[in-house]
């Protein structure tokens, strides 16, 4: 890159002064004219959101397809780990309501506290955090949902993850969910 790219100081002040145009490069004039000309971006979300990662707008086709996926993933959990237990479907659409809500509305905070003790352990307390959850969601959901001990948690919530992002990626397609 030359020096003939960018604009001298002196020459943009005494632009401003006489009100003219300053003298620019082709290549400067050229971007110009591009940036001039580029078409903003519309998106049909709510208030300008473009839902990146801490947007704060809620996206309710997401939360409805975490919700099936975890209808799906709990009863097939279920099934495979010996201290895993669910009473029956509708307590695994609970379960799976429950779980949805508290990934959505509570696990961020409890991430944001912990991320010092996440990063100092190169990312694993993040796999105890998912079992810390669906402890709680066990807790809350009484006998209709039952995990024996923390260790059946925090397998089940590493399988839940892989199974579950399986199921996005290679059966749904799905790529931002």
């Amino acid at each position: 890159m030359s020096n003939k790219d960018f604009y001298d100081e002196d020459e943009i002040i005494d632009s401003i002064v006489n009100d003219r145009t300053p003298n620019m490069t082709e290549d400067f004039q050229g971007n110009q004219w591009k940036n001039a000309n580029r078409r903003p971006n519309i998106h049909l979300q709510p208030a300008g959101c473009t839902h990146q990662v801490g947007c704060g707008c809620f996206d309710m086709r997401k939360f409805f397809t975490n919700f099936l996926i975890y209808s799906l993933v709990l009863m097939v959990t279920a099934g495979l780990f010996p201290g895993f237990y669910l009473a029956s479907i509708p307590a695994a659409i609970r379960a799976s309501l429950t779980l949805t809500l508290l990934n959505t509305f509570v696990k961020p905070f409890i991430i944001f506290f912990t991320f010092p003790l996440t990063i100092a352990t190169l990312g694993l307390f993040y796999l105890i955090i998912n079992g810390i959850i669906i402890m709680t969601t066990a807790r809350m959901m009484g006998d209709d949902f039952v995990i024996s001990n923390f260790f059946t948690a925090f397998f089940a919530a590493i399988f839940i993850s892989l199974l579950q992002h399986f199921i996005k990626k290679h059966l749904l397609k799905v790529d931002q969910l």
